[in-house]
This record gives structure tokens, sequence and C-alpha cells, in this order.
């Protein structure tokens, strides 16, 4: 092989070698180092939230009790979908009594925006369905601890303790009153009989008491249209009591014979 062979193919592997640099070049990704971060660089902010979460299904209208929901707080970047849930911006110390705007499964998140305060103008309203509204329960003095202890959102149940009256002068009623007394009608004892159950409190109110009266406070429950024919039938004849659902005998009717037998054998030896 001569001279001029050779420099001819040192020619066209240099060249062939030129072609495929330039051609691995062009395909390779333009490579970008990133900025290095400084101290002034903006960080993504946490924020502490509160949540509130379902314990159970509740339906849209429902009054939250204390036993409906659990209160949770947790840390989440700012602008995280979790802060329109937060209740924290209802500024309540509690949720018992809020109005539920929508069902809710149970497990899952009460959004704030769907809680309505029972301090809102239109509260009542909303919380009533086409057969019911709402009876106030006067709150005597000597019962005042019901305003310390029952809140909006709790279950009640209604009692009415009346006197004892003879078979013969029996009030025909649905409250059950059955007498023990003999023919002359003399008797102090007294019954007391479950009228309806459960209640739903919507609010507690205070007031001071009048001269005319002494009624501290209303309780105003949701009653339907044949709780409150009850009521009215019945309200006249002894005195409306509110006790705690649950807790009490199965019947819902006491009489005091039966708390206190002894009274009764005394009687009867004296008869």
């Amino acid at each position: 092989m001569n001279h001029k062979t050779m420099f001819f193919i040192s020619l066209v592997v240099i060249a062939v070698g030129i072609v495929g640099m330039i051609v691995r070049s062009g395909d390779a990704p333009d490579v970008k180092e990133a900025p290095p971060q400084t101290a002034d660089s903006p960080r993504s902010q946490q924020k502490t939230i509160t949540l509130a979460t379902a314990r159970v299904d509740l339906p849209s209208g429902h009054v939250l009790g204390a036993e409906d929901y659990e209160i949770n707080e947790i840390t989440v970047d700012e602008k995280s979908d979790l802060v329109r849930l937060d209740v924290s911006s209802l500024n309540a110390d509690s949720l018992r009594g809020f109005l539920l705007n929508g069902s809710v499964k149970a497990g899952s998140y009460l959004p704030a925006p769907m809680l309505e305060s029972p301090n809102t103008v239109g509260f009542a309203l909303n919380s009533l369905r086409s057969n019911e509204t709402i009876y106030q329960y006067p709150v005597k003095a000597v019962n005042g601890y019901l305003l310390d202890s029952i809140r909006g959102g709790d279950k009640v149940s209604l009692y009415l303790r009346m006197l004892e009256v003879p078979k013969d002068k029996r009030i025909k009623s649905n409250v059950g009153v059955e007498s023990s007394t003999d023919a002359g009608g003399k008797s102090g004892k007294y019954v007391l009989s479950r009228l309806i159950s459960p209640l739903t409190v919507l609010k507690v109110q205070r007031r001071e008491a009048s001269q005319s009266d002494d009624v501290v406070g209303y309780l105003q429950l949701k009653a339907n249209t044949h709780d409150l024919e009850l009521i009215y039938t019945v309200e006249k004849v002894g005195d409306l009591l509110i006790l705690p659902v649950g807790g009490g005998t199965e019947t819902g009717k006491i009489e005091l014979d039966s708390l206190l037998p002894q009274l009764k054998t005394i009687k009867e030896i004296r008869g």
C-alpha cells in the first residue's frame, strides 16, 4: 500500500470521527445546574388546624351532640386542601349544638362551611322539618342546674309528675296513671311518668328571674306535632320535668309505693 492510499484512509477516518462527535453532541439534552438554595429562599409554611371527624353517619339537618364527633389537631402545609376543613375558624369551644347542613358518613371530616352556629339568625328555622316546631321549656330557679348541665345537641326526656287520683276520677290520658287510694280520695302520693323521649335541645337560654315568676331560663326543644299535642294536653295536670336520656326505668314510670313499700304497709295497718 502506497503512501497516498494510507493518507486518504486516514482522512476518511478523521472525517467519520468528527461527524460522529457532532451528531452525539446534538442529541445530548441541555442540563442546567439548579441554583444553590440560600437562606433567603422561600420555604413551605406549616399551619396547625383543628379537624372534626364524624363518629357515626350524620344526616343533613342534624344538631350535633357530644358523641357525634371527635376533635384532632394536626400540622399541615398552609396550601393543603385540609385547611378549608379547619373548624377552629368557627371560634367555638365546642361543636355541640351546631347544625349540620349536609350529610356526612362515619369517619369523614365535618367541613367548617357545612356547620351552622346556634347563634346565627336562621339557626332555629333551618333546624326544623315541616312537621316540627320549637317548644320552650321554662326552667325555674329550683331547677337552674339544668342550664349548666345541658347544652345544645343533647337529648332529653320529658316527664310528667302528678298526684294520684281515685279510680272513679282518674284522668283518661296516655300517661297511664294508676291509683291505689281509697274511696275518700285522700292521697298525697305522686307518680312520675315519661311522656316523650328523646327530644333534641336546640338552644339553652338564660334570663333574669322577674318578680312575676321565678323562671331563670329556657330550653328550646325540637318537637313534632304529636309531641306538642301530648304536652298541651297534660301540662296543666301536673309538673313537666326534664331529665337526661338513658339510665332511667325501662317502663318510664315510678310510683311512690314501689319506691317506699313500707309506707303502704304502715297505711294498711293503720287503716
